[in-house]
């Protein structure tokens, strides 16, 4: 059997990005039920990180946007969520980060791209959409093309080529000097790591995401 299958459905395989995604789906569902369920109208405590956290989020999409950032909002702030615990998790001993598997990272690119150019098309309109794609002359018609493909591939590969290259490294370092460097401090060296890629990676869709809106 492959090593990365973790069970079957049935005649269906259960791989372990997908096993690990599910396991960071609950929990983010129970943390979100567990922080909204007492909303007060003055924010204390935890209440207060998940504002500033939203407030982030809307301070990524552009005001020109206009009501269309009610819908990216949403799905901008589930994505960094999503990102933020893949690329985390596997500091945890026996877990595995779903990011360091390429069909997790595309997927992710490739709903960001496909969400992008709904969008476009709902804005601009079906025609004025697909006349960018000729602009300025017909000429340019592949080479845009190409473009609009890079641009979901290079932001799938370098989330995935820095997770997992740095779990790589995480794991070279441990196996070479692990009395140097305590557990602790390669936890906190994942951690880091894991909250720039997020970063990063969030900052990548909302730029293209506004890209496909002006």
């Amino acid at each position: 059997m492959d090593p990365s299958i973790q069970f079957y459905i049935g005649s269906f395989p259960v791989y372990q990005p997908v096993f690990w995604t599910w396991i960071i789906m609950a929990l983010l569902c129970i943390a979100s039920y567990l922080l909204t369920r007492n909303l007060q109208k003055v924010p204390k405590g935890m209440q207060n990180f998940v504002e500033v956290g939203i407030e982030w989020v809307e301070s990524l999409i552009a005001t020109d946007i206009g009501p269309a950032r009610k819908l990216f909002v949403p799905v901008i702030l589930a994505t960094a969520l999503y990102v933020g615990v893949a690329n985390m998790i596997g500091v945890v001993p026996g877990a595995y980060s779903p990011t360091e598997d390429l069909s997790t990272t595309l997927a992710l690119s490739l709903t960001i791209y496909i969400l992008g150019h709904i969008a476009g098309i709902t804005k601009k309109g079906f025609g004025s959409w697909l006349k960018g794609f000729v602009d300025p002359y017909f000429i340019m018609l592949p080479l845009n093309i190409a473009g609009e493909v890079s641009e979901f591939i290079s932001h799938s590969f370098r989330l995935y080529g820095n997770i997992f290259g740095g779990g790589i490294l995480l794991g070279i370092i441990y196996m070479l000097a692990p009395y140097i460097l305590p557990v602790p401090l390669l936890a906190w060296f994942g951690i880091f790591m894991g909250i720039i890629q997020t970063v990063v990676f969030t900052l990548l869709a909302s730029v293209y995401m506004q890209n496909k809106l002006n």
